[in-house]
């Protein structure tokens, strides 16, 4: 069975993975705005809201735990930085609360939104906009979201293969540049190979896709998640 990586699309039957890909971002768009001004009992309410999401998404966060170290690492720097600066506690668990609100939204659209689902609705929305063309912009971004896991998997891939080779590096500086060294190569060996099959496939990038229909799963995300929003303004 295939390792659960972060920020990779998996099909499911959910609410989430229902929804039309503009509203999710439309969704998280709101909560990221109202996470900005959100007092602590705000942030809470937000916090307490995707995780719930989290379990009914059913997200592998045990499989995620490799990936999630740099993001820990992030949030605690974000928490000791805040309470350096305003020496105030609170304050800087706010901050390092609504740092990992973001990292969960990101985690919740990646594991439910396909890129290809993405483009098709981007595109249609974005060929409404004068002077700009729908297509190439949304196919532009699918192209982004599906390079991005060829981090996460190449760097699995190589930590692996020296695992299995017991590779061991006394010298931290040698270390971090032939890893990173290793990863680099084989992301550029994993873009090579999506270009010749987007090329296999005659992959148009102007070329215009039909769009997504809306249904009662957007409105009930839309209405759930402007009503999260007003709560969190209001505590």
């Amino acid at each position: 069975m295939a390792e659960a990586l972060i920020f990779h699309y998996r099909e499911q039957h959910t609410l989430l993975c229902r929804a039309n890909p503009v509203v999710k971002f439309l969704a998280v768009l709101i909560l990221c705005l109202v996470l900005i001004r959100a007092s602590l009992g705000g942030v809470l309410l937000i916090t307490l809201t995707l995780i719930i999401g989290a379990g009914v998404q059913k997200l592998p966060i045990t499989h995620y735990k490799r990936e999630l170290r740099f993001f820990a690492i992030l949030m605690a720097l974000i928490l000791i930085t805040e309470y350096l600066a305003h020496q105030d506690i609170l304050l800087s668990t706010t901050a390092a609360i609504r740092f990992f609100c973001i990292i969960l939204c990101g985690m919740l659209i990646a594991d439910a939104t396909a890129p290809d689902d993405l483009a098709r609705a981007l595109g249609n929305l974005l060929d409404r906009i004068p002077f700009v063309h729908g297509a190439v912009v949304a196919s532009t971004i699918e192209l982004t979201l599906s390079i991005l896991p060829l981090i996460f998997d190449a760097s699995l891939e190589v930590v692996t293969a020296r695992k299995a080779r017991l590779e061991r590096r006394r010298n931290p500086y040698r270390a971090i540049t032939s890893l990173s060294s290793s990863i680099f190569s084989l992301l550029l060996d994993k873009a090579q190979e999506l270009s010749l099959a987007l090329e296999a496939r005659n992959f148009d990038p102007a070329r215009k896709r039909p769009g997504l229909p809306y249904s009662t799963s957007d409105f009930v995300l839309l209405g759930f998640s402007a009503l999260i929003a007003a709560g969190s303004l209001v505590l």
